[in-house]
């Protein structure tokens, strides 16, 4: 078990690297009227998700034969994502700055909240990919069904890490909390569409090159 702990930490953490849904939940948390509620129904609609990518890694795992390499199939996959994730990067440092704004009506509009946590996770592609990658480590190990269902639990803390962990510190230590969240969030509605193109060149380029790879 320690050995599939080493393969799917780094993939879990890699997930956790989530500014845009981060930058919502601070947004969230800094609202005068209804923050808890809303970040709460947040953060159902992305364990919803969450929930689903862990079931179809899992069920991949158990699927799939182990130390499949690449082959065409894959390849022109990767070189279709790859080519996606580049343009859509190109997209976010080109576009206009977008402001995200919380209404502070009396209406906590919780539905509204679970939808928007159900499309920004499903569309958070490179968090998606760990998760799932790491899903399918777990469904193809040959560890007990115990084991299984605790690493998969641990998979999901991880990808719901950017709600959880600054809704886990504005319930414990509010008065610190507050300030500090303001002060990260400034600084994510600054620079996250940085961080999100850097992260979407760098996977991108990656796919690009292991689809051309199969090529040469």
């Amino acid at each position: 078990m320690f050995q599939l702990l080493l393969k799917i930490i780094p993939l879990d953490l890699a997930a956790t690297l989530s500014p845009g849904i981060l930058a919502v939940t601070l947004v969230l948390l800094g609202g005068k009227i209804h923050s808890k509620i809303r970040t709460i129904s947040f953060l159902s609609g992305l364990l919803i998700v969450g929930i689903i990518v862990a079931i179809l890694g899992f069920a991949l795992g158990k699927v799939a034969p182990s130390g499949i390499g690449q082959n065409l199939t894959i390849s022109i996959i990767d070189l279709i994502l790859g080519g996606f994730f580049i343009i859509f990067g190109i997209h976010l440092i080109t576009s206009r700055e977008r402001k995200i704004e919380i209404s502070q009506e009396d209406d906590p509009k919780i539905l509204k909240w679970i939808i928007a946590g159900l499309i920004l996770s499903a569309t958070n592609f490179d968090a998606l990919f760990l998760s799932l990658t790491a899903a399918r480590e777990v469904g193809l190990s040959a560890i007990n069904d115990l084991s299984k269902i605790l690493l998969l639990v641990i998979n999901l803390v991880f990808f719901a890490l950017p709600i959880l962990l600054p809704l886990f510190l504005y319930l414990i230590a509010p008065e610190f909390a507050q300030p500090f969240l303001e002060k990260i969030n400034r600084f994510l509605i600054k620079y996250s569409r940085y961080l999100l193109f850097a992260m979407f060149i760098i996977f991108g380029t990656i796919l690009i090159f292991r689809g051309i790879k199969y090529f040469i």
